[in-house]
């Protein structure tokens, strides 16, 4: 078993940029990059700057906001690609290059196996006149011969790179098969750390992942639920747990990892799913009457980990709504806005239509308010505000056919002069708010979820470094 420390690279901020509906804003990115750092990562992967100037600022912001804590971004082995990284300040840069026949025919038509090595010797050691650090990949390695792989990184080690990586660029890898290649690579002297990229397209990753540690890998590379192409890749937060379990690597601070992951899961409209382990809302959930009896003895019984560990609470008993039709049917009570955070009290009644406290299960909320026509509406009763889930506006006036109702709507930066009817989508992680400007009518307000407060994602508090 590899007794050398194991280094995490998170790159949630490059992988998960590839994913769909991936696409962090600077000041998220930025958000992100911080908690990456309070959850104990060791470098933050971020952007592939040479997709223009707007990625190359995004880096670039997260380069200052990370501090001592180093940033690699990706490149190509060009020089260009390179010094679209140099710019922003990044500490390392990810050079990648597929060699194999699979990638020379797809990605690097009629380039021969000389125009390949020039290419490695070019863009490393332009990279280290620089002042780079390089890291380079053989992009599709599980796919490689082994003695084009030895061949490959020895090229690219003795040009100047730093750490080479192993990249399951289509997650064909099974545990024995990444620890034999590992073995390999570790057994053929290369003079450098071996990273592990490892995607999860056979569900695979995280076995893969600790299998490369035992052989020898010192460096994972991972994202936040795993986001990234198609099934993603190595999961952080159970990569972390996992080798805290093992006693390979404490875990830095595990209660943010579950706020990270719904934070991340807001940003890139796709929320882990109950079941995910570590960061779940199930996995510390027990249902099984005889569960419940041994559980309450001994949690030890049916748990592999403490929850607290992850800022997670047990909970007994299923969820769900009530099975009972008559128990699907409400009536709606008015109740002011001054119950929910960032609200006030505002024009006319407030109906809650459903919650989980009128349904229990129901997992979602809604409301309609009923807006008279006045002389002035104020400043407005609603502050804004972020959900991790989607949710929707609806406005609908007074006059014929809905008309006669006029709001300002503010979604994230911008600001639109809304006339009904009129429906407004608001996605996961935009901040957003409205007020009335004229006219009467109805305002409906849906969100996928059953506890309005619990749904709203507020800045993360870092401790200090004063």
């Amino acid at each position: 078993m590899n007794d050398r420390p194991v280094r995490i690279i998170d790159a949630t901020l490059r992988e998960g940029m590839q994913a769909a509906n991936g696409a962090f804003t600077t000041e998220q990115s930025v958000e992100v990059a911080r908690c990456l750092i309070a959850c104990g990562v060791d470098t933050v992967e971020c952007g592939h700057p040479a997709i223009g100037h707007h990625e190359q600022l995004r880096v670039a912001a997260v380069v200052e906001a990370c501090g001592a804590v180093p940033v690699l971004a990706h490149a190509r082995a060009n020089n260009n690609d390179v010094d679209a990284v140099a710019k922003t300040g990044a500490d390392w840069v990810g050079i990648f290059l597929g060699v194999n026949e699979i990638s020379l025919n797809s990605r690097l038509p009629g380039c021969s196996r000389d125009d390949v090595h020039c290419k490695i010797d070019e863009s490393v050691g332009y990279a280290r006149q620089l002042g780079l650090q390089v890291r380079f990949t053989v992009e599709d390695s599980s796919r490689t011969d082994i003695d084009l792989l030895v061949e490959t990184y020895t090229r690219a080690i003795r040009a100047g790179a730093g750490r080479i990586g192993i990249a399951d660029t289509v997650g064909v890898l099974e545990p024995g098969k990444t620890g034999e290649l590992v073995r390999r690579l570790v057994s053929s002297g290369l003079d450098a750390d071996i990273e592990v990229h490892l995607h999860d397209d056979r569900g695979l990753a995280l076995a893969n992942a600790l299998a490369a540690i035992d052989a020898g890998a010192t460096w994972v590379s991972t994202s936040v639920n795993g986001l990234g192409e198609r099934a993603g890749i190595v999961d952080l937060g159970a990569l972390l747990a996992n080798l805290d379990h093992r006693g390979t690597r404490t875990c830095a601070d595990g209660r943010r990892l579950r706020d990270l992951s719904r934070r991340v899961g807001a940003y890139s409209r796709s929320a882990p799913d109950d079941r995910r382990p570590v960061v779940g809302k199930n996995v510390f959930r027990h249902v099984s009457r005889l569960h419940l009896m041994a559980v309450d003895r001994d949690p030890a019984s049916y748990e592999w980990i403490a929850p607290e560990l992850f800022g997670a609470e047990r909970v007994i008993g299923g969820e769900g709504p009530p099975r009972t039709p008559a128990e699907w049917i409400v009536k709606p009570p008015v109740v002011s806005a001054t119950e929910l955070r960032h609200h006030r009290a505002g024009p006319g009644d407030r109906f809650v239509l459903v919650d989980d406290r009128f349904v229990a299960g129901a997992g979602q909320y809604c409301i309609a308010r009923r807006i008279p026509e006045l002389a002035s509406y104020g400043t407005g009763h609603v502050d804004g505000h972020v959900h991790h889930c989607d949710s929707l506006f609806v406005f609908l006036g007074t006059q014929e056919n809905y008309q006669g109702l006029e709001v300002d709507v503010h979604l994230g930066e911008e600001t639109f002069r809304v006339l009904s009817p009129a429906s407004v989508f608001i996605p996961a992680g935009v901040r957003h708010s409205y007020q009335v400007v004229a006219g009467s009518g109805t305002y409906l307000n849906h969100v996928l979820a059953g506890d309005y407060n619990s749904s709203l994602l507020d800045p993360p508090v870092f401790e200090s470094r004063a």
